[in-house]
């Protein structure tokens, strides 16, 4: 726990119960009609100040953001403060207790709801910055990514015949480094292409054509007729990553099946092998449930492919054990 964010967030909740005080022992005295309904709309106003507080604390709102709300909310008390002091100095009124913390209160809720705007617009440019830094440094790395393959792939040639064995394993480099690039361009795509109607079930078959096709790999497919959800052509690299996974990993005769079905509001697809399975490690980084350090990154781009383009269609990837023995990955996407 960060103690200056728990502070700022406290600050805002404690706002409330103070300026909650006065307004209660004003309707505990039995005021006239006007004045209840004027405490009360301050009882809620009020009791809405320390709701925030718990709210922007629970909220994924850094500690910066939080501290920057609570100046706001402070600064509406000083401000209003220091007018209805000078105000009440000038010409006391009756209940002046009362009266100030009503305002003080719809004050700071104001001020609360202008520090909140704030530090939207605020993370709204950060946003746009670091969109702007990735867009750049994506080109630069596909840019590289395929220089150096081209690269690799001529020395190849040079030295297939005198070396195949050699040649074999760069050319195996290579390939990697072009596929490590056409999943950077489909992650890319896939943010910038607007989810539409799509067949999971029509995928998925074309899916298991390509698996045969390219590793010779027979991939059990238990599917509906058609299955639409909300997606893009770049579901297919998606459960083709996994497919791809599954078929690598799998030993020499990997056995690979895919399920759909519908469940509610959602259709779940779910790609199971009987190979080694996904590390407990690997699995909590892509989950977001570990911290990614220079020593725990992951083992490449392909789990991570899969989590973000499914969920920018609005689904979910959940990892577990198959029944064959090896790993389960469940993708449940909204039904179209």
């Amino acid at each position: 726990m960060k103690p200056l964010r728990f502070a700022a967030t406290a600050s805002l909740s404690l706002t409330g119960v103070v300026l909650l005080v006065p307004i209660l022992d004003h309707l505990l005295t039995g005021p006239p009609a006007l004045g209840i309904v004027l405490g009360v709309a301050g009882v809620l106003v009020s009791l809405g100040l320390v709701a925030v507080g718990a709210v922007v604390y629970r909220l994924d709102v850094s500690q910066t953001n939080a501290v920057r709300i609570a100046g706001w909310n402070f600064l509406g008390i000083v401000v209003l403060g220091a007018v209805f002091t000078l105000l009440f100095t000038y010409r006391p009124v009756e209940d002046a207790g009362f009266l100030f913390a009503v305002a003080l209160s719809a004050g700071a809720v104001a001020h609360v709801i202008i520090g909140v705007y704030d530090v939207r617009r605020i993370r709204a440019e950060e946003l746009a910055t670091e969109r702007e830094r990735l867009a750049v440094l994506n080109t630069l790395v596909r840019h590289n990514l395929r220089h150096e393959a081209q690269r690799l792939l001529f020395a190849v040639e040079r030295v297939r015949e005198t070396d195949p064995e050699t040649a074999a394993a760069v050319e195996a480099v290579a390939d990697d480094l072009s596929e490590m690039n056409e999943n950077v361009h489909a992650v890319e795509e896939a943010f910038d292409t607007e989810p539409t109607e799509v067949d999971v079930a029509e995928t998925c078959r074309g899916v298991v054509a390509d698996a045969r096709e390219e590793y010779g790999v027979e991939v059990s497919l238990d599917a509906p007729e058609s299955a639409s959800v909300r997606a893009s052509e770049y579901l297919r690299n998606a459960v083709g990553e996994l497919v791809e996974n599954a078929a690598e990993h799998a030993g020499d005769d990997p056995a690979v099946e895919i399920d759909v079905t519908r469940e509610g509001r959602t259709v779940e697809l779910t790609v199971a092998d009987d190979g080694p399975g996904i590390p407990e490690s690997e699995r909590e980084l892509v989950a977001g449930d570990r911290e990614i350090t220079q020593l725990e990154h992951g083992s490449g781009l392909g789990l991570w492919l899969v989590r973000w383009i499914i969920e920018e269609y609005g689904g979910e990837v959940e990892f577990g054990e198959s029944d064959l023995g090896g790993a389960a990955v469940t993708l449940s996407l909204p039904r179209a």
